[in-house]
């Protein structure tokens, strides 16, 4: 087995979502000693953002592609081999402003690849990152689940659209709110659940 650890919070130390993603990857290793682990944290190593370059080269037949296109894609190539070659994939997401961090977007932008990760087919889009699980451990300040304001939960629809678009279906998603406009018995009751919930999972494997 090999794992893909994406971190994507800007807190580092202070961070809730790396120090839950943190424990179910510790926990994962241990119960499968022999996995390799990949570890990326896009807060740090942010990916370039496309450029006008990168658009006309992923467009491009790779044989066909001028050398100044080979070098723009050059760091995305090695983000896709890095989730090609992964096997799960756990990844710690704070909600921001609804939706995902901007520096996991710009990852997002670099990895969703024609040929690469989907294929167009007469049908349509076809994912090619089959065969694999996705354990998304996403941090909220609020809960999303009822009321007013579950429409603008941005984040779990967007991650299950663009990742079902590159074949990536088997999600998980462990949802931990209320973590910042809450009182303290909350947010330390949502850490819990989700411990327990990120421990349950693992047993399951």
């Amino acid at each position: 087995m090999k794992i893909l650890h994406i971190d994507c919070s800007i807190r580092d130390e202070r961070s809730l979502s790396k120090e839950l993603s943190a424990l179910f990857v510790t926990k994962l290793t241990e119960k499968f000693p022999t996995a390799q682990l990949d570890y990326l944290d896009v807060s740090k190593e942010t990916p370039s953002h496309p450029s006008a370059l990168f658009i006309r080269g992923n467009y491009t037949p790779e044989t066909e592609r001028s050398s100044e296109m080979v070098i723009e894609l050059a760091e995305s190539e090695l983000l896709v081999d890095r989730m090609i070659l992964a096997d799960l994939y756990v990844i710690g997401m704070p909600m921001y402003n609804f939706s995902v961090p901007s520096n996991f977007k710009a990852f997002i932008d670099n990895v969703v690849r024609i040929n690469r990760t989907f294929k167009l087919t007469e049908a349509g889009g076809e994912g090619l990152l089959v065969n694999k699980r996705v354990y998304i451990i996403n941090t909220r300040g609020v809960d999303f689940t009822h009321g007013d304001i579950q429409h603008m939960d941005q984040l779990q629809p967007y991650l299950t659209a663009i990742f079902g678009f590159i074949g990536l279906t088997d999600l998980t998603f462990i949802n931990v709110s209320p973590v910042q406009f809450a009182a303290v018995e909350a947010r330390e009751g949502a850490i819990e659940r989700a411990k327990t919930e990120i421990l349950n999972l693992i047993k399951a494997l």
